[in-house]
Parts: structure tokens; sequence; C-alpha cells
């Protein structure tokens, strides 16, 4: 088992019990690995998802994508700095993402 799924699997089950010892502590025995790993483990992943949210800039609209391939030299460096400027923007959201701003874009 995955060990976030771990995590997420023994919160669930914590929250199901009827009868809790402590309302906001949970044992470290009932992780199964260390509680370090655990956090570094997360770390990880947050890193490659920040990744992939970067990575976005680099999908294009059809109509921009057979402009790589059949454009002018002009017209590809154009969408180039386009693509450059959409990373730098993304880069710049993920600096000010705030994870306990709960509101969703509509």
């Amino acid at each position: 088992m995955d060990d976030i799924d771990e995590v997420l699997q023994r919160a669930k089950k914590l929250h199901k019990q009827e009868k809790r010892e402590y309302m906001y502590a949970n044992r470290l025995s009932d992780l199964g690995v260390s509680k370090d790993a655990m956090k570094e483990s997360i770390k990880e992943r947050i890193q490659l998802l920040c990744g992939a949210y970067i990575s976005l800039a680099s999908y294009v609209c059809d109509e921009d994508f057979k402009t790589l391939i059949a454009g002018s030299k002009r017209q590809k460096k154009k969408l180039y700095k386009r693509m450059l400027k959409e990373i730098d923007l993304l880069q710049k959201e993920i600096h000010i993402f705030d994870p306990f701003d709960i509101k969703h874009d509509p």
C-alpha cells in the first residue's frame, strides 16, 4: 500500500471509530513507517505536482502546434516566448499558492 494511502486509510478508520482516546493525536505505531520518511515522501509528491502544474505551459492549442511544425521562424519564436511567459506565470502562481485557502475557481 502506498504510504500516503496508508495515512488516509488510517485517518478514515480513526474518524469512523466511536470512541477515541485522544481527539487530535494518533499513535506513531499506526503509521507503519517513520514520520520523517512519511514527511519526505509527501514533500517529494508536492514537488512532482508543482512541476506538473508548471509543465502545463508546454501544452498549446492545435493551431499553435501546427505553427510549431510548419510555421515561420518568426511565428515559432513568438509562440515560444508566449510559452515562456506562461511558465513564469505558473511558477509565480505556485509561489503565492495558499494550500489553506479553500475557495475554488468557478
